[in-house]
């Protein structure tokens, strides 16, 4: 009997802590996993954050341009638009913003360099231009992909009152996402 608990005891001393070992190095694979799932999961969360700051923001300048939509309605229909002041014409934009006339996107245009009011009701900023379009020097009707001619085979005798392109701007709640949303707004 005293030789079995003399070999239990020799091979505990052989073992050397080989499974301690063991165990500390899975303990400390799961901690790694554990750790990185959580980095994970605060990125994602900041992203999701990101996201509905930017959607808030489109949100807001959509609800603008149809705010600024209804005031260029009234201002060339005579029934309002005191909110609009001066709007300056397709032409005006071309020379101050140095864009092709063709480009109703004002892809190129530096949106610093827009004539910026806000908006009575929600308060973010819009600028409006009046797309021009009508009978050129030469006598000849022109227009462009802001202001067609009027029909095909049309020949339009006077500007186009009722063409405009808007232009709003808005930015999240926490200054993230600025968005900025365009209409070539005709009625």
């Amino acid at each position: 009997m005293k030789t079995a608990k003399y070999s239990r005891y020799s091979n505990a001393c052989r073992q050397q802590g080989a499974a301690l070992f063991i165990s500390l190095m899975f303990l400390i694979i799961l901690t790694l996993i554990g750790i990185s799932a959580a980095n994970v999961g605060i990125m994602q969360e900041r992203m999701a954050g990101n996201v509905r700051e930017t959607n808030e923001a489109f949100q807001e300048a959509e609800a603008t341009l149809r705010e600024i939509e209804a005031e260029v309605q009234a201002f060339v229909d005579g029934t309002g638009g005191s909110a609009l002041g001066t709007v300056p014409t397709w032409s005006e934009a071309m020379s101050t913003l140095v864009i092709d006339r063709n480009n109703c996107t004002l892809s190129d245009a530096d949106p610093g360099d827009l004539p910026w009011q806000t908006a009575p009701d929600s308060g973010f900023e819009f600028a409006v231009y009046k797309a021009t379009g009508g009978i050129g020097s030469g006598g000849l009707p022109f227009g462009s992909s802001c202001s067609p001619l009027v029909g095909a085979g049309a020949v339009p005798t006077t500007e186009f009152d009722n063409v405009h392109i808007v232009v709003a701007r808005a930015q999240g709640p926490a200054g993230v996402g600025e968005e900025i949303v365009q209409s070539i707004f005709s009625w």
